[in-house]
């Protein structure tokens, strides 16, 4: 009896210490702290920011006088091919003849070398822009990022700053497609982020783009450079 008795008061001691165990080795394991996500929100009207950036104007302002060049060659091409036309009108060779055919066959060839070249010089100005477009928006991303992660901002709304006129539906039709409904204006950052791009250029910003940022206007033209010119048929 008396070695049941030390086997049954063992076999208990080793089930107390068992219970007492299993939390003394759960409390041992270090608890992860939930991590305190930033909740701090801001606005900003990024059509603005394109508008002013400094290397959008320069290279903006290069593209159309690259377009206006092209506008002038083709122009004359155009004058030329006309020329041509008024000639054959005025020609003594008659319809059907071979010379009246020769000159006919080479005003067609001016004229679909003409539209072929027209198409690919607009491919490629829209295609310039695209890129001056893409290079702008990825540069004013990057810096809203330094702005905001630092002072603990979770997300960033675009809007569009824009007179409305009751008036004019398109205006209101625009005003009523935005997402953001309201905020308070302290929240815009559309300034500050000018600031920053000009600054992290070592520029200063330059007075009437200052005073300008904060004044109602239309969003950036979303319209590619074309050559303007046609050809008359």
């Amino acid at each position: 009896m008396k070695k049941n008795h030390w086997i049954t008061l063992g076999i208990g001691i080793m089930i107390v210490l068992g219970i007492y165990a299993v939390p003394a080795i759960t409390q041992q394991q270090p608890q992860r702290a939930t991590p305190e996500l930033p909740f701090r929100v801001a606005v900003i009207d990024v059509a603005q920011v394109i508008k002013l950036h400094p290397e959008f104007m320069q290279r903006q302002q290069a593209l159309q006088d690259q377009v206006k060049q092209a506008e002038a060659v083709f122009q004359q091409r155009q004058e030329k091919i006309v020329a041509k036309q008024k000639l054959l009108e005025a020609s003594p060779h008659r319809p059907g003849s071979v010379e009246h055919q020769r000159i006919v066959d080479e005003i067609q060839a001016d004229m679909a070398d003409f539209e072929k070249d027209a198409k690919s010089q607009q491919r490629k100005f829209a295609l310039d822009n695209s890129r001056i477009m893409h290079d702008t928006y990825q540069d004013i991303k990057a810096t809203i990022q330094q702005y905001a992660t630092p002072r603990g901002i979770a997300q960033i709304t675009d809007y569009r700053d824009f007179e409305i006129n009751p008036a004019d539906p398109q205006t209101v039709a625009e005003d009523m497609d935005q997402r953001l409904v309201w905020f308070d204006n302290r929240l815009d950052i559309t300034q500050t982020i000018i600031s920053q791009v000009y600054a992290a250029r070592g520029m200063q910003v330059p007075t009437q783009t200052a005073a300008g940022a904060g004044n109602k206007s239309a969003a950036v033209p979303a319209g590619q450079p074309v050559i303007g010119v046609q050809l008359q048929r």
